[in-house]
């Protein structure tokens, strides 16, 4: 299932909650904690996977004021393809990358020690903000995967384009994302 705007919302809100306590001035910056925002809405705004983020290297993100994008090179079936970045998304990374080492490691995203964060510290992270934001169902990097679907195909976005954004080879694949709920339905019908 996966989360509605609200809960999006209070998770989202969960992790600017540490970056804001982070950039406290008594608390001292903190990089973590804006990693954690970009993190976040980097999985949230764009449905990569959990593997193609932590795979992505600082070199594969392009972030520009009107556009953005990022590389992904590692994806499902050794494919490559550039996923486009919403304005917060890129807002999110920028902030980032405005305060992270400057540590002779290429991944994007890694952890304090400098070792790249694996797909089980995001797990862990996204778990984390769960609680945090008082969803109490399990929320997972692929929760957040499949939410960024379900809004695109909401806000009028087509199963064609959606496929090329999540990596799919096959539309049948991107379908599953197609399920419509009770008020949706009657909103639609509404207008016939």
């Amino acid at each position: 299932e996966p989360l509605n705007g609200r809960e999006l919302g209070r998770l989202l809100a969960a992790a600017e909650r540490q970056q804001a306590d982070a950039d406290d001035p008594d608390a001292g910056s903190d990089w973590l904690a804006r990693r954690d925002v970009a993190l976040l809405s980097l999985l949230a705004r764009s449905g990569l996977r959990v593997s193609e983020v932590v795979a992505l290297n600082v070199g594969d993100v392009t972030l520009n004021e009107r556009s953005g994008a990022a590389l992904v090179r590692k994806g499902k079936g050794a494919k490559e393809r550039h996923v486009a970045l919403a304005l917060q998304a890129r807002k999110d990374l920028r902030a980032y990358l405005d305060v992270r080492p400057d540590w002779p490691i290429s991944r994007l995203f890694f952890s304090k020690t400098g070792n790249p964060l694996h797909t089980r510290d995001v797990q862990r992270l996204v778990a984390k903000f769960a609680r945090l934001a008082g969803i109490t169902r399990k929320v997972t990097p692929h929760t957040l995967r499949h939410t960024f679907a379900t809004r695109f195909l909401r806000r009028g976005g087509d199963l064609a384009t959606l496929q090329l954004l999540l990596g799919h080879a096959n539309l049948a694949t991107t379908a599953r994302y197609l399920h419509p709920d009770a008020a949706r339905v009657q909103e639609m019908v509404e207008g016939l």
